[in-house]
């Protein structure tokens, strides 16, 4: 017997119609309409919906559609199908549902949810389509800088997150207790660069700094990356 092509969800928007698939993700949204089960799967690569049908789905598999609270983990087998009317136009209808991991406490995060609130539940937060979309072009970015660097004959050095002296001012350190020792966090790389250019001339860091500025403007934050 041929086994299902397991795919990430991406994927079988790309797959041919009435292949059979196998997707792990997670439940993101799910609505119940009688005999009908409707389901917004996601992963990292995307979302696709999902229609569990009674009768149609193996024993068992629309009862735990029924039932399956959002965010959990499941493994959806099924037949790839076009359809205009689905989002995206492409839908899988269900063979077989499994639960892998349970969520066991209704998702907090609803619509028009305050940022507050968003920033508290951060963790939660992190799996919203804008946020992921957000970190993937982030990364896409810092590969991009790495990329020049190297191009360009530059050495990437990493330099120490703890220092004694400021390189600015003092009054924005971030005082730490090393052991008895007053450290800080770094605000810039500069003197480690500047020794480092004698013996490597073209260097460049990527790195987090630090701030102890109070302050809400987007041009004082507390945390940001130097390049």
């Amino acid at each position: 017997m041929e086994l299902a092509r397991r795919l990430h969800i991406a994927d079988a928007f790309e797959a041919p119609e009435n292949e059979e698939v196998e997707l792990f993700g997670w439940v993101r949204n799910k609505r119940v309409h009688g005999g009908l089960v409707f389901l917004e799967l996601r992963d990292s690569t995307g979302t696709i919906q999902v229609t569990v049908k009674r009768g149609l789905a193996e024993e068992g598999s629309f009862a735990e559609a029924s039932e399956v609270t959002r965010e959990s983990s499941v493994i959806v087998t099924g037949i790839i199908k076009k359809d205009p009317r689905a989002p995206g136009g492409t839908e899988i209808h269900c063979k077989s549902f499994k639960v892998i991991g349970k969520s066991i406490a209704e998702f907090p995060i609803k619509p028009g949810a305050s940022v507050k609130f968003l920033l508290d539940n951060r963790h939660l937060h992190l799996r919203s389509p804008k946020v992921t979309a957000i970190m993937k072009i982030r990364a896409l970015l810092t590969g991009l800088l790495h990329e020049w660097f190297r191009k360009n004959g530059f050495t990437e050095i990493h330099c120490p997150t703890f220092i004694t002296a400021a390189v600015e001012g003092g009054a924005t350190l971030f005082k730490v207790d090393y052991f008895g020792k007053n450290v800080y966090l770094t605000q810039s790389v500069q003197f480690y660069q500047e020794a480092a250019i004698f013996g490597l001339e073209k260097v460049y860091t990527i790195q987090p700094s630090f701030r102890a500025e109070l302050s809400r403007t987007r041009r004082h934050l507390t945390e940001f990356w130097h390049v």
